[in-house]
């Protein structure tokens, strides 16, 4: 008896620990790093909401993008490195952690733009292009991109989801 009421009570102190995730630290963006600021209109077949947007990244490895609304309302913050992702906000429905390769619906393109924006390093200078995922890419998309002197615009579509994202950046 006594031996099931130590293990019983060993359980009870444990149960609050099976509820801690794992959170891994993501890097913060140094001066290798690329930033760009501007706006962002994401729009669904539901909806359209247009924010303020920073994105910093450092090649395919790493990638952050923060999306406010308003005064500091945030939509969605994304953080990925390496097999890594993490997703907070309104639109990742709460938070979301794991594998990029492995999150399904309408944060399969949040996932995505890390690719994207990557593709849109390379490209370089032009002053504007089509691109598209990789044949088999898990959220399919296809982007446009102009430059000027003063600003990029990129508009990426996502034809599974019927998703668009249209940002504004200024250089």
């Amino acid at each position: 008896m006594r031996t099931a009421l130590q293990a019983a009570l060993a359980a009870l102190c444990l149960l609050p620990l099976s509820a801690c995730q794992t959170t891994r630290e993501f890097p913060t963006p140094g001066a290798h790093w690329k930033n760009a600021q501007g706006q962002l209109q994401y729009t669904t077949p539901k909806r359209s909401v247009i924010g303020e947007t920073v994105l910093s990244g450092n090649g395919l490895q790493d990638f952050q993008l923060d999306y406010l609304a308003g005064p500091g309302v945030p939509l969605m913050r994304l953080q990925e490195s390496g097999n890594s992702a993490r997703m907070e906000g309104v639109f990742a429905g709460g938070s979301w952690q794991g594998d990029p390769v492995h999150v399904r619906g309408r944060l399969a393109s949040w996932a995505a733009l890390r690719e994207v924006f990557a593709a849109v390093h390379e490209q370089g200078a032009a002053p504007s292009a089509t691109l598209h995922s990789a044949p088999g890419a898990q959220a399919p998309w296809t982007a446009q991109l102009s430059q000027t002197a003063t600003a990029l615009r990129v508009r990426v579509e996502f034809p599974r989801t019927r998703e668009r994202f249209t940002f504004v950046l200024t250089k």
